[in-house]
């Protein structure tokens, strides 16, 4: 009997061969996975923009192989609490989008298929960070499908009025002053038409905000702290931003709202979206944010105002943006032909043409290298110059990871809002959030 490892390596040897080969024998001669008739493959995913291109991509994979798949959407909320009650009752999907938050949880439940022998020729062509983010205990866990990063927006009529460079703008705490302050500086305007440190500046009617130092986690604050060097994790998951890198970050961000140069660190705790709203509506000059916000920004703007796209405020050890990425999962069961159809799936999943209408519908940046000038293509045909993202980023900020990863961060936010709010500072609340984000991921 042939071992699921075994399994994995017969289907690469198909997958790799092209979609000729998935017609029905692989390259040996031997026969493709079957399953029984009128039976399919369940793939779940958490965006309906991501299941609605995935339909031809799939379509053209069951005319390949004969397997039919069937996707099915789950709300982003819905979906992590689904999934441990469905790793406990055995009722998951084939195959399912997965983020590293929760992809330590996943593998414990020993349900997953480790894919490194599958991925085969294909992987050499995917983004490496984004593979490299589900590495772990020396496995390959999933065939990441699309990425994200942190970058900054320019409001491109403002910043040219203040006299602003965005592509050139970087924070040091322990400065006097900065570019990052002397650019929100600039930006920031009352109804008088007064800057932050005028006489009489009102900054109760301010016009136009500065910068987007908001609570964020992806955003702003990740890049923050590990552009002064710190990390919010060590190696081994456990929490490490209550560091003194990660104190002067918090510290930082919460003084720019309290210095004017930034929306109210009160409004934007309690209402994260605040700061995007603002952009929107033509009256914030910088908004850190991620790529996967471009979509609401282009049709939200459409057409209103000029704006761009640059790399994050580089901090002492220069930009760093983080990076999620989303990957396939196969789901392992004691059906060995059904192990094997999931097999086949994934690898057609990591090839171009699996992944080619994710990147013509502008989801997230391809994980297929082969595939970044088509999704440059489509946003370049809605207005969207996306040429600064042109290359991966070489030093990064990681994503979460571990088990109840996700909720500890969750804890620890909470905290660190206090900080924006006003109600103490960061020396104070940093400790306090990594003891909360470490009992919450017990």
């Amino acid at each position: 009997m042939p071992t699921r490892r075994q399994l994995l390596l017969s289907a690469a040897a198909m997958g790799t061969a092209g979609v000729g080969a998935l017609s029905g024998c692989s390259r040996d001669g031997s026969r493709a996975a079957e399953l029984e008739e009128g039976d399919t493959l369940r793939m779940r995913v958490w965006d309906e923009a991501a299941a609605r291109a995935y339909e031809s991509s799939l379509d053209a994979f069951a005319a390949a192989s004969g397997i039919t798949v069937e996707v099915e959407v789950i709300s982003w909320e819905d979906y992590w609490e689904k999934l441990p009650l469905d790793m406990a009752a055995g009722t998951l999907p084939d195959v399912l989008w997965m983020n590293t938050a929760y992809l330590a949880q996943a593998h414990a439940s020993e349900t997953l298929l480790e894919i490194g022998e599958l991925a085969g020729q294909d992987s050499a062509q995917w983004e490496p960070m984004a593979t490299d983010l589900y590495r772990f205990e020396d496995g390959l866990w999933g065939v990441p499908q699309l990425w994200d990063q942190s970058l900054l927006i320019a409001h491109d009529e403002l910043v040219e009025e203040a006299g602003v460079d965005p592509s050139d703008l970087s924070f040091d705490p322990e400065a006097d002053t900065d570019a990052l302050r002397e650019a929100a500086r600039a930006l920031t305007v009352d109804a008088e038409g007064r800057h932050p440190g005028d006489d009489d500046f009102d900054a109760g009617t301010r016009e136009v905000f500065g910068f987007s130092a908001h609570l964020d986690r992806t955003a702003v604050l990740g890049p923050f702290l590990a552009g002064l060097g710190g990390t919010w994790q060590d190696e081994e998951g456990g929490f490490t931003f209550a560091s003194e890198q990660g104190v002067a970050a918090v510290q930082y961000l919460a003084d720019l709202a309290g210095a004017d140069l930034a929306p109210d660190g009160a409004e934007t705790a309690q209402e994260p979206s605040k700061c995007l709203s603002l952009f929107l509506e033509g009256k914030l000059g910088l908004l850190q944010t991620g790529t996967y916000d471009l979509g609401s920004l282009a049709s939200g703007i459409d057409g209103s105002f000029p704006w761009s796209i640059h790399p994050v405020v580089a901090g002492p050890q220069g930009p760093r943006p983080l990076v999620h990425a989303i990957a396939a999962v196969g789901v392992s069961s004691d059906d060995e032909e059904r192990d094997e159809a999931v097999a086949e799936l994934l690898t057609w999943l990591g090839g171009a043409e699996g992944q080619r209408p994710l990147a013509e519908s502008r989801l997230g940046i391809p994980a297929h290298r082969e595939l970044r000038s088509t999704w440059q293509e489509a946003w370049n045909a809605e207005g969207v110059d996306v040429t600064p993202l042109e290359n991966a980023p070489e030093d990064v900020a990681l994503p979460e990871s571990g088990v109840r990863s996700s909720e500890g961060t969750g804890a620890a936010l909470e905290i660190i809002a206090e900080v924006f709010e006003g109600e103490t500072d960061a020396a104070d609340a940093l400790p306090r959030a990594e003891q909360a984000a470490r009992e919450a991921s017990e």
